[in-house]
């Protein structure tokens, strides 16, 4: 799904406790190939092979993959990844030992997803050149350590990753937040940024920006 020039929804389902979840990864067009904004679980990745092919992409095309946090519907899929694909690998410098088995996952009690290194760390305000303008690194923790989300000024686009989730396409925080203060406070920074389209990991995109991120912010300060 095109969200806007450079930028593509990749919806990806799976089955969770007989329900059926959509996640929503993203590729990001840039002069060197596709960022790969998260990677899903093991199980989608021949999803994710088709929603590239059905975006005009393959595998070939990725020369990075992006992981906005720790958790396993976001890094699961890393592995497979990497098998089709050669990429450099970006995490937030306090998601990255999680990722590359410094830390063991958060909410993973048993075994983990298979390390794999981080070749860059992020920071927030660190910023891509791509089709669709700076994509600009939000460090947005709260959801987890390390998360961080993706702010394209110029296209008015925000890739909230968990920061955000859209539950009937409505805006709303994290659905599950390890940190509510930190997660408050993430959201507060989500409502200083100016866009009116996102694209949430839960929930899909959404004509909704900032203006429903402030009510959101509001009746979680009350």
């Amino acid at each position: 799904m095109k969200i806007t020039e450079g930028v593509h929804a990749l919806p990806l389902t799976l089955e969770v406790q007989d329900q059926e979840l959509t996640i929503s990864p993203a590729a990001v067009e840039t002069d060197r190939g596709l960022v790969l904004v998260d990677t899903g679980l093991p199980p989608t990745v021949d999803q994710l092979d088709a929603a590239l092919a059905a975006a005009g992409f393959d595998w070939d095309d990725i020369w990075a993959v992006l992981l906005t946090h720790q958790d396993i519907d976001h890094v699961g899929g890393l592995t497979a990844v990497i098998e089709h694909a050669d990429p450099v690998v970006f995490a937030h410098r306090e998601c990255a030992p999680y990722v590359d088995g410094r830390e063991h996952p958060i909410k993973l009690d048993d075994e983990r997803y298979p390390p794999v290194p981080v070749d860059v760390e992020l920071s927030d305000g660190d910023r891509f050149r791509t089709t669709a303008g700076p994509m600009e690194v939000v460090f947005t923790p709260g959801h987890a350590p390390g998360h961080i989300s993706l702010y394209f000024e110029e296209a008015s686009l925000l890739v909230s990753a968990d920061a955000l989730h859209a539950p009937d396409g409505d805006i709303d925080g994290p659905r599950v937040p390890l940190d509510e203060g930190l997660a408050v406070d993430s959201i507060e920074t989500l409502s200083e940024l100016s866009f009116e389209r996102t694209l949430c990991y839960h929930g899909g995109f959404v004509e909704d920006g900032t203006r429903a991120v402030e009510a959101v912010l509001s009746e979680r300060e009350d």
